[in-house]
């Protein structure tokens, strides 16, 4: 009815657990790991060739250059640096032992690799002399023997500045200076083709080291020791006078200093104030105290004074009142007020107030009498107070003055001290040797040399070069843009790859690039310059999968895997009329459609190859017929089809060839006569196949993939880019047309793996012969 809503109760989806998806996406990404490796060894095995040359160039560079280098031997020598002493130390600082610190330790570093040190170590052994230092002189190894022969360190370097500089470059060069990590070591090491020459020059360089800092350390205490006496002769006489000047005031202004308990001048009226101050404040004190209890006794509370608790007398009359009154109230029950007994104890019990109350009164007074007293000592240590502050403070105007001249007498005293301590202390290290370094192994002659490294160098080399290799080879195949495998085109172009036909070359040749017998008696390879039985199939060298020889090749199989993806690539029904077009030339359409035709006949089905390349014709080539008359004639309006069928030799195949070529092939193609012409075809025979023009050149392909029910792409492998083949499969869909897949054509076998074996395949079809000969 109108109005009525129709309400559908959907039922929730069942929820996916966390743990299946955490797993589908760790299987996902295991499975893409998998196929990059492969990816990548694929790469490797195609560009091996590249890898292989690149190596061989980068190690057989590194070899030679390992095998002409000239041996170098290396001295080491351990020298310990420790804690810079200050320049003029004391004689527990010379003994003490300390942190030394980074900055100092890389101070020292940069010493030891100073030009100073260099040029000294230059200088003693005679560098410049040496061939292997000197630029201007042929390199070789040197006799240990000759620098003693020389006589080291008699002369100086040369003049020439550009010859000291060159020798001085060569020997930091091979100077190396390396600390020892959580230490105060470092290792100082020399090269030198003369294991001799190498020894000698770790330790020239350390005990120059060792020399310099002394003769720093000597100076500096020299040049100290000179200017603290000539400080200390002015410093004493202003001491002198700065003590006189402290005692003439102290007596001129009568201020008469003591010495406390911590050690410190302390003026007599001061100290007296300050005890003063303290008697003042224990009267406060004790006043406070004494009026609180006056006060308390004041408000008749007698019983709470403590005088009053605290007194044994008190606490007497309390407990024998209290036990009186326990003795009335156990007779009261029993006895009236006038009886005896309770006469008595009534008696007692007044007995007992009274002398209570009198003592606690002796209390209360005696707590006044406290009180006042207290008091008037208050006023009188207060009265004391003001008068000796009054003359604290006339004390202490004069203090001022007395305290300036107090600190400078103090200040001249400490320096005076200090410069004396130090002049005593610089005397005694002027007369010590003390170095803070010491050379803890020094250098010998290595028995062995350092360089070249052989196993270390082939070892880098074989890296380098295979690094050098893969490397290239990946970049061959980043910049090549071609399509080379089903990956790339399911990649790419996002449409299946219906199958992998092998290249003329890999099929010859082999995977590995050996001669490879295809199965047939036919089978030959090259002789004297001819083409073998193999190569000369057909005309112009067209290859046909019926030929004796290839009934167990590579490309039978291959065109076999491209009947069956054709045959399943749509549901139901396989597409029965197909066109093969490419996005350029030469690309193999017609071998393609050809060999096609003859597998699907091979299955028993009626198959006719229609040539619809008007412009560069060739079918009839491929099968040996006449091109006399064909569809050209047809779609002009001069005969029937039927009448121009050829049969093609294979059995089920026919052929309709293109015959004379004529001046307006595309508008031949869109006419209705080629549109009734495959679907009158397509009523005769099982499979309509027609053979195009490339895409990228003439509209010719795009007319009859419109004519169709199926295009098939044929790409070239490892020569077509991808941009023209992208531009092609664009083309294709922007006419509405259906592209059921790709065919990777001339796909070489020696450097893509893609196609089955011929031995694999001679196998299954001599099993294939032995099962049908059983039945």
């Amino acid at each position: 009815m109108a109005g009525e809503k129709n309400i559908q109760v959907l039922e929730p989806a069942p929820l996916r657990p966390k743990c299946l998806d955490a797993t589908a996406r760790h299987v996902s990404e295991r499975d893409a790991l998998t196929a990059n490796l492969r990816t990548y060894w694929k790469i490797i095995q195609k560009r091996r060739w590249t890898i292989a040359s690149m190596f061989a160039v980068v190690f057989t560079i590194v070899l030679i250059a390992t095998v002409k280098q000239k041996p170098v031997y290396e001295a080491k020598g351990l020298v310990e640096i420790e804690r810079a002493n200050p320049n003029i130390v004391s004689v527990q600082e010379l003994f003490q032992l300390s942190n030394v610190t980074d900055n100092y330790l890389e101070t020292q570093y940069k010493i030891l690799q100073s030009d100073s040190l260099a040029r000294d170590v230059i200088r003693q052994l005679r560098l410049d002399q040496n061939p292997e230092f000197n630029p201007g002189k042929p390199a070789g190894r040197v006799q240990s023997g000759s620098l003693e022969r020389q006589g080291i360190g008699s002369e100086k370097l040369p003049t020439d500045p550009k010859h000291e500089q060159a020798v001085l470059e060569r020997f930091e060069e091979r100077l190396g200076v390396a600390p020892v990590q959580r230490s105060s070591l470092v290792r100082v090491s020399f090269d030198s083709r003369d294991p001799q020459l190498a020894a000698k020059a770790v330790n020239a360089l350390a005990e120059s080291y060792i020399d310099e800092n002394l003769e720093t350390h000597w100076q500096a205490t020299q040049k100290a020791s000179a200017w603290l006496a000539g400080q200390l002769v002015g410093l004493k006489a202003k001491l002198e006078k700065s003590e006189d000047d402290l005692q003439r005031y102290a007596q001129v202004n009568g201020l008469l200093y003591i010495e406390s308990d911590k050690g410190q001048a302390e003026n007599i009226v001061d100290e007296r104030l300050r005890q003063l101050q303290d008697e003042l404040t224990q009267a406060q004190a004790d006043r406070y105290q004494k009026e609180s209890l006056y006060k308390l006794a004041g408000g008749g509370d007698s019983g709470a004074l403590p005088g009053v608790f605290d007194n044994k007398i008190t606490q007497d009359f309390t407990a024998q009142l209290a036990e009186l009154e326990r003795q009335r109230a156990q007779l009261t029950p029993d006895f009236k007020a006038g009886y005896p007994k309770m006469m008595q104890i009534q008696s007692e019990i007044a007995r007992a107030k009274q002398l209570l109350a009198r003592e606690r009164a002796e209390a209360t007074r005696h707590i006044a009498d406290e009180y006042f007293a207290a008091v008037r000592r208050e006023v009188l240590v207060d009265q004391a107070f003001e008068e000796q502050r009054a003359q604290a403070n006339v004390v202490a105007e004069k203090s001022v003055q007395y305290g300036i001249l107090k600190r400078e007498v103090d200040t001249n005293k400490q320096l005076y001290d200090g410069l004396l301590q130090r002049l005593k202390e610089a005397g005694v290290s002027a007369g010590l040797k003390a170095s803070n370094i010491r050379v803890v192994d020094a250098a010998v002659p290595p028995t062995s040399p350092v360089k070249p490294r052989i196993a270390l160098n082939l070892a880098l080399g074989f890296l380098l070069g295979l690094g050098s290799g893969i490397t290239v080879a990946f970049v061959q195949e980043r910049v090549d843009n071609t399509l080379k495998s089903p990956d790339d085109i399911e990649n790419f172009l996002r449409m299946p790859a219906l199958g992998t036909i092998p290249s003329r070359r890999g099929m010859a040749h082999g995977r590995n690039g050996h001669n490879a017998r295809l199965p047939g008696a036919a089978n030959e390879v090259m002789e004297n310059g001819q083409l073998t039985p193999f190569e000369r199939e057909g005309k112009n060298g067209w290859i046909r999968v019926d030929a004796k020889s290839l009934e167990r090749s590579d490309l039978c199989e291959a065109f076999r895997g491209l009947r069956t993806s054709v045959l399943l690539s749509k549901a139901g029904r396989a597409p029965r009329s197909l066109v093969f077009i490419s996005a350029e030339a030469s690309e193999g359409k017609t071998t393609i459609c050809s060999n096609l035709g003859i597998t699907l006949a091979q299955l028993g089905k009626r198959v006719l190859i229609i040539d619809a390349d008007m412009r560069r014709p060739s079918i009839h080539d491929f099968f040996h017929v006449p091109d006399g008359a064909g569809l050209v004639n047809y779609l002009t309006g001069d005969e029937g089809w039927r009448d121009l069928v050829q049969p093609s030799g294979s059995t089920g195949l026919d052929c309709l060839t293109c015959g004379p070529a004529p001046p307006n092939p595309s508008e031949l193609l869109s006419s209705e006569r080629m549109q009734a012409l495959v679907r009158e075809a397509m009523d005769d025979y099982n499979f309509v196949l027609v053979d195009s023009p490339p895409l990228l050149d003439v509209t010719d392909g795009r007319i009859l993939a419109t004519v169709v029910e199926g295009s098939v792409l044929v790409i070239k492998g490892g020569a077509t880019s991808r941009e023209l083949v992208q531009r092609a499969q664009v083309y294709v869909a922007d006419v509405g047309a259906h592209l059921i897949g790709a065919v990777l054509n001339d796909l070489d076998l020696r450097r893509e793996g893609y196609c089955y074996s011929a031995r694999y395949a001679a196998r299954g079809h001599a099993g294939n012969g032995r099962q049908r000969a059983s039945a």
